[in-house]
This record gives structure tokens, sequence and C-alpha cells, in this order.
């Protein structure tokens, strides 16, 4: 953010643009500016140029009842997530304003959706692969894999025994991104034993039913630079079709792989 609004001990929030705000007065224009900035700050790890836009009058704010916001930020960090662009829009918001004009902290009182834009670079992805969030959202999405019918014979005649294994994890992992292509890499590793080859998965993906992604034409690669479009490698024709389930909470209207950038349009559920 910009000097003039935030104190020099507050280092990971910058360059950011003051808030404006449609069709209210003071407590919009100063107080509720500030806490949902506070908020923000608060539910991230960094943020650049950081802008917020807040809908609502005040009647209708002292209620709690906020119409709609929108946040548009660069280079943000959420829960070790890096996210090199993002925009969000959100209606019917409802949180304790009476509590914050009081100087208590913002809070939100009900769940509500959140519609976003979020464009993540192949450094992000790889970047973002150290934090729980993604790590083990990737290590399930392994274990489901597993799952598929004939998958594992497949895998333990490939890789062994140890992709197998329960304790699983994925160490020296990378994604690497292609046009309307992906691949996943990473050494299979136990406590007491790391596999010499890595595991190279690269598929194209299909949005299906807004929570579904689809792996399309999944192949074995010897290594993940190896990743072309069209796919390259040795076709796993088990998994040609499998469905990955997102979870109900999350809603994607568009996802769009190009060399080193995905792009994302959806919408998640917020929950106090």
């Amino acid at each position: 953010m910009n000097s003039d609004n935030n104190p020099p001990s507050e280092p990971a929030q910058k360059s950011a643009s003051p808030p404006t705000t449609k069709g209210g007065s003071r407590i919009i224009g100063r107080l509720l500016p500030a806490a949902i900035r506070l908020w923000l700050k608060s539910q991230t790890e960094q943020v650049e140029a950081l802008s917020i836009d807040i809908e609502g009058r005040d009647r209708q704010i002292l209620s709690g009842e906020i119409s709609g916001v929108s946040v548009s930020a660069q280079q943000a960090i959420y829960q070790g997530i890096a996210l090199s662009q993002l925009q969000l829009s959100a209606n019917d918001i409802s949180i304790n304003v009476r509590q914050v004009i009081r100087g208590k902290p913002l809070r939100l009182l009900k769940a509500f959706p959140v519609l976003g834009k979020v464009v993540l670079t192949e450094a992000d992805l790889n970047v973002s692969l150290s934090s729980s969030l993604l790590g083990n959202g990737l290590k399930d999405f392994w274990r489901s894999l597993l799952q598929a019918p004939d998958f594992a014979t497949i895998v333990e005649e490939r890789y062994g025994q140890l992709a197998l294994r329960e304790d699983l994890m994925l160490k020296a992992a990378q994604i690497r991104l292609c046009d309307r292509s992906l691949a996943l890499s990473f050494y299979p590793q136990t406590t007491h034993q790391t596999a010499q080859r890595p595991i190279v998965l690269a598929t194209a993906l299909t949005l299906i039913e807004e929570h579904y992604l689809q792996l399309t034409s999944p192949h074995w690669l010897e290594t993940i630079e190896e990743l072309t479009y069209p796919i390259q490698g040795q076709p796993i024709e088990v998994l040609d079709g499998y469905q990955w389930d997102l979870g109900k909470d999350t809603q994607l209207k568009a996802l769009t792989i190009q060399t080193q950038q995905l792009h994302c349009t959806g919408q998640l559920m917020v929950k106090p």
C-alpha cells in the first residue's frame, strides 16, 4: 500500500489504492474500509496493489449488511498460495458493524459466495507447492488416482511398491504448464526411502459441471521437460476421463491453461 496509508512496520501489504465507496458517507468512507483492509491483511501473508470498492448506504451498513464489495490485488499470498493477479466480488455480506464502530475487529456473520478471477504463473504454482494447502491437495489427488481401476497395478509395474505407500511424500515436486496441458513430477519418498526415478504425469484438463476436473489424454513422461501439446509419452488409458471432485463449495466457471500461466474463474464459499 501507499506509505501514506500504512506505517512502516507493515511491509507485507503495499502499493494499495485507497478504497472507494458508492452511496455511503463517513462510516463507509473511514471506519469500514479500514476494517476490511485489516481483515484482508489478516487473511493474507502478502498483497500488493490492493484496491477495495464498497457499495452500500449508512442505514444499510449500520444494520450489518453490505450490498457489495469488489477487491483487486497483485502478488498476493493466501494460505501459502501465490497469486499473480486477483479480482474478487461479493454481494449481501453480513458483518458485525456496530462492534467495528466501537473499534472491535471485523467478523463475518454468515457464509456468502465470492466470485473470483485469478491468474497463477508456473512460478506461483511451484512456490505454492511448499504450502500445506496445495501440497496436501496433490497428495490427496495422487491417492485418489490410485483408487482408479487397474491404475495401482500399472504404477507398481512402472515405479515399484514405494509409489503405492500410504505414507508417501512427494519429494522435489514440480509443475509445468504448457498450452492446454500440465505436468506433475515428483520423487516417491517415505521416511526411510526415496525413489531414484521421478513419477511424471502429464494431462490436459477439462472442466465438468463446475466442480469436477476431468483428465484428458493423460500420459507418462520420462522428464517434466518433455511436456508439449499435443502430449507426448506413453498414454495412460485407464485414467482417460477420470474426474476429480473439487468439493461442493467450489464452482469453477472457466479454466484456461497457457504456457507458464493458468487462468481461473469461479465461485467459492467464504465461511465465518
